[in-house]
């Protein structure tokens, strides 16, 4: 089966048998992936799902493609470090040309994911190419983000608040939020578990409450009943940013809580069984919380506050409170671009002062 699709696969890219073009399969040694990924041993085949997942190898050749079942996700395809496009992918395997190089040469290449993808994980079967692949092997702090829509990047690329869905798709863009960017500036590799519209108990608008942001924090994609096993680097450092979703809204008369004393009193417990779920796991990292604030009454500030002194009082490590600053001038009242370079400039500026990254 994997022969009959390579042959698929070369006519597709224009690439006649005879060219001796390589198939390589997803598990390959040789190609490196940044986040959380599952190996499928057994068909050779690599399932990713969170966004600004990154697979970067070098290639000297003329001709690549990559077949993958994507979902209607989106990548940003680099060269060198330079973008060259975005690849829109569409439901099933499909075969797409990521370079047709007049002449052989050596470069780097590196594919990202953009976009989120619900329900479903993506799968990475091969490479097909006339050239070679090496692969490339660093030892980086790795750091893990847990985030929504900002961390997702959504909007990243726009410049005004008022998009369509559409707008707000194309737009949307985790290579340029904070979390990849933060990385970069360190000099660390990343993970990231980012979905929109999550809280930590509650979500936009107190919609969905059969799930919250908790719910995904082990699992290799943004599934809700999918499986948990994963591969992932170890953190050496957690950045939360979550609470906007729980307090951009007031509550509504279905849900639980009574006023929004016992609802910041809850968010409080359930934070602090967060924090010790992350340190239960990761062998107790620095760990380092996102706050901003949000109109009119700053109930995010105010309630991290209260977390901290909850904190001391049970005898718990402390956390670090970095405020994100921004006017959030992109789609649906999120951080663009230049923006997110701000909050990673001053969140790698906290990491460092405090000396929170092995050197």
């Amino acid at each position: 089966m994997k022969t009959v699709k390579g042959l698929l696969l070369l006519a597709a890219m224009g690439l006649a048998a005879e060219a001796q073009a390589a198939r390589i399969e997803a598990t390959d040694y040789r190609l490196n992936y940044e986040g959380r990924i599952q190996r499928d041993w057994a068909n050779q085949d690599v399932r990713l799902n969170w966004p600004a997942t990154r697979l970067t190898f070098r290639f000297e050749g003329r001709e690549l493609a990559i077949a993958m079942d994507g979902q209607q996700s989106q990548f940003d395809l680099l060269v060198d470090g330079q973008l060259q496009g975005v690849i829109k992918t569409g439901l099933g395997m499909h075969t797409y040309p990521l370079l047709s190089l007049p002449a052989p040469r050596a470069v780097q290449v590196e594919l990202v994911k953009r976009t989120e993808t619900y329900d479903a994980m993506l799968t990475l079967d091969a490479l097909i190419t006339d050239g070679t692949v090496s692969g490339q092997w660093q030892q980086k702090p790795h750091l893990l983000f847990v985030g929504d829509s900002i961390s997702a990047g959504m909007g990243s690329e726009s410049n005004k608040r008022d998009c369509s869905w559409e707008e707000n798709l194309n737009s949307s863009n985790a290579r340029l939020a904070f979390p990849a960017k933060t990385a970069a500036l360190l000099g660390a590799t990343h993970s990231q578990v980012s979905y929109s519209g999550l809280g930590l108990l509650r979500n936009w608008g107190g919609n969905q409450p059969h799930h919250a942001l908790p719910h995904y924090l082990d699992k290799a994609g943004a599934v809700y009943q999918g499986g948990t096993d994963f591969e992932s680097q170890h953190p050496a450092l957690i950045v939360v940013e979550v609470g906007t979703n729980d307090f951009s809204s007031e509550l509504r008369p279905h849900e639980p809580w009574s006023d929004q004393e016992a609802f910041q009193q809850a968010w409080i417990d359930g934070y602090v069984e967060l924090l010790r779920d992350l340190r239960q796991r990761y062998d107790s990292p620095p760990i380092i919380l996102m706050g901003q604030y949000l109109w009119p009454h700053d109930r995010l500030n105010q309630t991290l506050a209260r977390l901290q002194q909850q904190l001391a009082l049970l005898g718990e490590p402390p956390v670090l409170i970095e405020q994100m600053r921004s006017e959030n001038s992109g789609c649906l009242w999120h951080p663009t671009a230049a923006e997110h370079q701000g909050i990673a400039a001053s969140l790698a500026g906290l990491i460092r002062s405090q000396g929170l990254l092995p050197r």
